[in-house]
């Protein structure tokens, strides 16, 4: 299968080997799985390695028929670590707040699975982080196991950085109660969960998801989004604004992100990365606006960069010139917004 068939169609590599050490902690014979379904266990420990999704769902399969446990997916998020996901597990736990984690999980969720997608909904009573539905067909069993373990490992990810007693508003899943099971999910996603819904979410307060987080390093999260971002573009070669996102955060420290200057480093002429831009209803200026103000609000909640380092890592010439631009984006001075973002870090418990 070639990297580009993988990544129309792929899951992480690594997931198969916390899929792996799931049946090991149940006395199934884990390795006889991966048998079965022709996987090197070896080759998918590699972070660029990817899993076909008809080999995943085989493994899921049997591993939920030799256990003869639904809730397979919740003892699953047990066995993976924020190092699972290599590059985008430290990007994630660098995450300033809540919000900005959700965001890179949708952002990067092609980089986890190419399989459904998830967005977040601030329409409703609280914010929510939807997952993908589950199919109620004749694999359900494999969709629901596939759901609770991204679930699961999502918000265990979230206690692993914000609180680890920290429960959602709620919890809804369009899979059924089953007999005998509840208790297990009461007691991994809190009291407020909820069977047989219109679709997959976890539901926040939302000041939780506007905390800042403890762990909270731009610098950090800038390097890790761009080695994710750099992958996925070499995963799919046709995805030209991610090659320019994942570009640009590489090259505004230099301050020459220019137009020419991105062409030339992807190999094409200024007048192709403008009609391919176009083509994905975009163009350079906005995916420049974007990075800078994704970078600037990440370097700003962090007091130890001034506001003259952050124009300077964002390429800008001086801090009057970004002082505008930050204005423009977000509607605050840079130290305003900075003294808002330490009042939360400090207003929320």
């Amino acid at each position: 299968m070639t990297e580009d068939s993988l990544h129309q169609n792929s899951s992480y590599g690594p997931i198969a080997v916390a899929i792996y050490q799931t049946l090991e902690s149940y006395n199934v014979d884990a390795s006889k799985v991966m048998r079965d379904a022709g996987v090197d266990l070896a080759h998918l420990k590699d972070p660029t390695a990817r899993l076909n999704p008809v080999v995943h769902r085989k493994i899921v399969a049997d591993a939920v028929k030799l256990t003869e446990d639904p809730a397979f997916g919740l003892r699953f998020s047990d066995f993976v670590h924020p190092t699972t996901f290599h590059a985008l597990g430290f990007a994630l736990l660098s995450s300033s707040t809540l919000r900005a984690f959700c965001k890179r999980w949708v952002r990067y969720h092609s980089f986890i699975t190419t399989t459904g997608e998830v967005s977040i909904d601030e329409g409703g009573e609280a914010p929510a982080l939807v997952f993908p539905s589950v199919n109620p067909k004749s694999e359900s069993m494999v969709g629901r196991v596939l759901i609770d373990g991204q679930i699961a490992t999502v918000l265990k990810l979230i206690r692993f950085m914000y609180r680890p007693d920290y429960s959602p508003v709620r919890v809804d899943l369009t899979s059924p109660k089953i007999s005998g099971t509840h208790g297990i999910y009461r007691n991994y996603f809190g009291a407020n969960v909820s069977f047989s819904q219109k679709r997959n979410c976890i539901y926040f307060e939302q000041d939780v998801l506007d905390a800042k987080l403890p762990a909270a390093n731009a610098e950090l999260a800038r390097q890790n989004d761009e080695a994710v971002l750099n992958f996925l573009a070499r995963l799919d070669r046709a995805n030209v604004v991610a090659q320019v996102h994942a570009k640009l955060i590489e090259l505004l420290p230099s301050g020459d992100c220019s137009k020419a200057k991105v062409a030339s480093a992807l190999n094409m002429s200024v007048r192709t990365l403008h009609n391919r831009l176009s083509d994905s209803n975009t163009t350079y200026q906005q995916l420049l606006d974007r990075t800078r103000r994704e970078l600037a609000e990440q370097y700003m909640r962090q007091p130890n960069i001034s506001v003259s380092e952050v124009a300077y890592l964002l390429g800008f010439s001086d801090c009057s010139n970004f002082s505008r631009a930050f204005h423009r984006w977000t509607g605050h001075s840079p130290s305003n917004f900075r003294d808002a973002a330490n009042t939360e870090l400090y207003a929320v418990k």
